[in-house]
């Protein structure tokens, strides 16, 4: 079958029918009349279809006339071998091209003639009212025209923002000069972020200009804010809950060391929460390589030398771990940390004291003892009297006028005194005929010294009963030395003085608390010239703190009235057994410490050399004559002197 565009003229073609009508195949012939109102099509086709066979098909493009809007085109069709007289025509009109959207249809069923014309009709029907070749978005067959009524408006159009939908797409969405923005139900400002962006000329109610929004159901979730609760919520929808502030998740460490979390504690709060068990500590604080000092439990090393392990039972002295070389020493200290003192040492614990009476005179007063190793030291005491010691041989220095409170050796063998008027003054054994004096800062009585040797110079300190930290610089050998210099006063009448160092210095005594005597401390600066008052805590007592020993840079111990023995560790004062006699406390007057298991202090209710192993308060030595002072070189160089011309001394 062939089908023709004819225009309005129908020409006869011969045709063949089927075989089983044996006509002529020039017997007969349709005239198809297309018919279309009220637009233009663009792609006007006529399609033929043998109804017996839907395999035997043919379409044909009826061309139109361009410009014409309402027309009728008329198609001839010819019989064909091999096909059935019963046909289907179907024409479709198309909006713009064969490919553009189908605006019209129509089908009918017809039959070639045997002979003769046989006509057939096809109306199309689509609405094209505002000629601008787009046919109107309604209708059972839609074109792309979204308002048939306006030329101006059609999917070609140029999009402005003019309120209409120029180019029948997305609103004016796609406007050069449109803006997107995004679903906000909260009102928060911020739009959903799961939500597609909404472009418009005009802001659509109910939307915001900044998308990102993690809940659009809660006005107080949205971006750029901080975390203010610690709740498992994204407040700032940054992907990470409870941030910033809270920083939720992070790694941390506690305030002991341990490795953990930050994890919520309440909705305001967050802290480091670990799983890590913190453990206690001992540090080496008498740097013999052994720890014995307990420090609080941490996770980590708080100090170089720090052991989880106790291996020094008294760390207070370097001649007591669980590591000393060589045997037990007579000293009263459990030297290998066995748990027994002086152990296989026989006759130790009867080592008598060597006691002299009437050193210096009978009725010599000796306030101050200084000895400087080898059976070597000093006595010092009221009415001038200062007695250099060489074992048995007492050799008084020649002039040396004064009543002497306190007394300090160098390595030298040179003493350091000061008197109760104020005054330094320094001797030296192989110059006994007299001693060097000078005057102090102040008159008041110098009760306490200690010094620092570097080189040839000895930087001396000394405490008075006004309050007064004093330092005296003396060069050895130099033609002339600088006066003593002020370095600090203090509220207290100070009575003793002690320190590895200038930076570990101690100063122990009293201050008046509203008419009552109370002990104090004052600690020297690390570095400036400012000194700190400690905290002893509530001793309970009153009175003065009358001696003080600083042993390693984190121990050291002062002693007082009413038997008060205070411990330094650290920065905390911990208050020791209180000395006492038939139950009642007695004042200690002197102190002297070796170790946290070795402090033997005297008093002024009875003679007794007491001594105090860490734990209780036992006599060691009743003297003839009550004691002044207390020193030693060492746990097994032990020297006491006081009224009588006494001097004891204990050197197993």
């Amino acid at each position: 079958m062939r089908l023709f565009l004819l225009g309005v003229v129908l020409v006869a073609v011969s045709m063949s029918g089927c075989k089983k009508e044996e006509a002529s195949p020039a017997a007969g012939a349709l005239r198809v009349s297309l018919a279309y109102a009220t637009f233009q099509p663009r792609c006007l086709t006529l399609t033929v279809v043998d109804l017996e066979d839907a395999s035997r098909t043919e379409s044909k493009e009826v061309q139109v006339v361009q410009g014409v809007r309402s027309d009728t085109r008329t198609v001839a069709i010819f019989g064909r071998e091999g096909w059935s007289r019963n046909l289907r025509l179907t024409a479709t009109a198309n909006e713009r091209s064969c490919n553009g959207a189908l605006v019209a249809e129509q089908s009918v069923e017809a039959q070639m003639p045997e002979v003769g014309i046989a006509d057939a009709r096809l109306d199309l029907r689509a609405e094209d009212l505002d000629n601008d070749s787009y046919v109107s978005n309604k209708g059972p067959r839609p074109g792309t025209d979204c308002d048939d009524s306006d030329e101006d408006v059609h999917p070609q159009a140029t999009e402005l923002c003019d309120g209409i939908d120029n180019n029948c797409a997305n609103g004016e969405g796609d406007a050069p000069g449109a803006q997107e923005y995004y679903r906000d139900r909260d009102g928060d400002g911020y739009g959903d972020r799961d939500a597609l962006a909404i472009p418009s000329c005009v802001q659509p109610a109910s939307t915001a200009t900044r998308g990102g929004d993690c809940n659009d159901g809660d006005g107080t979730i949205h971006p750029d804010q901080q975390e203010s609760r610690c709740d498992g919520v994204d407040e700032d929808c940054d992907g990470t809950k409870d941030d910033d502030a809270f920083a939720v998740g992070a790694a941390c460490a506690t305030a002991l060391g341990c490795q953990g979390v930050n994890a919520c504690q309440s909705v305001s709060s967050a802290a480091c929460v670990s799983a890590e068990q913190p453990v206690p500590w001992y540090l080496d604080d008498d740097g013999d390589g052994s720890a014995g000092t307990e420090t609080a439990a941490s996770c980590v090393k708080p100090a170089p030398g720090a052991s989880t392990m106790r291996t020094d039972c008294d760390d207070g002295t370097s001649r007591a771990s669980s590591t000393f070389i060589g045997n037990e020493l007579c000293d009263r200290l459990d030297n290998d940390c066995d748990g027994s003192t002086d152990e296989d040492l026989t006759g130790c614990s009867a080592t008598p004291w060597t006691e002299d009476t009437g050193v210096g005179a009978s009725g010599a007063r000796w306030n101050a003892v200084a000895p400087s190793g080898g059976n070597r030291g000093w006595l010092a005491g009221d009415g001038g009297r200062v007695l250099y010691v060489n074992g048995a041989t007492f050799t008084a220095v020649g002039s040396c006028p004064g009543d002497w409170k306190a007394a300090w050796v160098a390595s030298t063998g040179r003493v350091f005194i000061g008197s109760a008027a104020g005054k330094l003054a320094t001797a030296t054994p192989g110059a006994l005929d007299t001693c060097a004096e000078v005057n102090g800062v102040a008159g008041s009585s110098i009760n306490g010294m200690v010094g620092f040797e570097q080189g040839t110079t000895v930087r001396l300190f000394a405490v008075d009963s006004q309050g007064r930290v004093i330092r005296w610089e003396y060069v050895e050998g130099a033609p002339s030395q600088a006066a003593p210099t002020l370095v600090t006063q203090v509220a207290a009448n100070l009575r003793a003085i002690h320190g590895l160092g200038p930076e570990t210095l101690l100063a122990v005594g009293m201050e008046d608390v509203g008419g009552t005597e109370r002990p104090v401390a004052w600690r020297a600066p690390a570095s400036g010239s400012t000194w700190t008052k400690e905290d002893l805590g509530n001793t309970g007592t009153t009175g003065f703190l009358r001696a003080v020993r600083v042993l390693t840079p984190g121990l050291a111990y002062a002693a007082g009235d009413k038997g008060l023995l205070l411990e330094r560790s650290g920065t905390t004062w911990t208050q020791k057994p209180v000395l006492t006699v038939s139950g009642d406390p007695v004042d200690l007057r002197a102190m002297v410490a070796f170790g946290r298991t070795a402090i033997y202090a005297v008093t002024s209710v009875v003679r007794d050399i007491q001594f105090f192993n860490g734990t209780a308060w036992t006599s060691v030595n009743v003297p003839p004559n009550t004691l002044n002072a207390l020193e030693g070189t060492g746990p097994g160089d032990i020297w006491g002197a006081g009224s009588g011309g006494t001097l004891m001394r204990w050197q197993p």
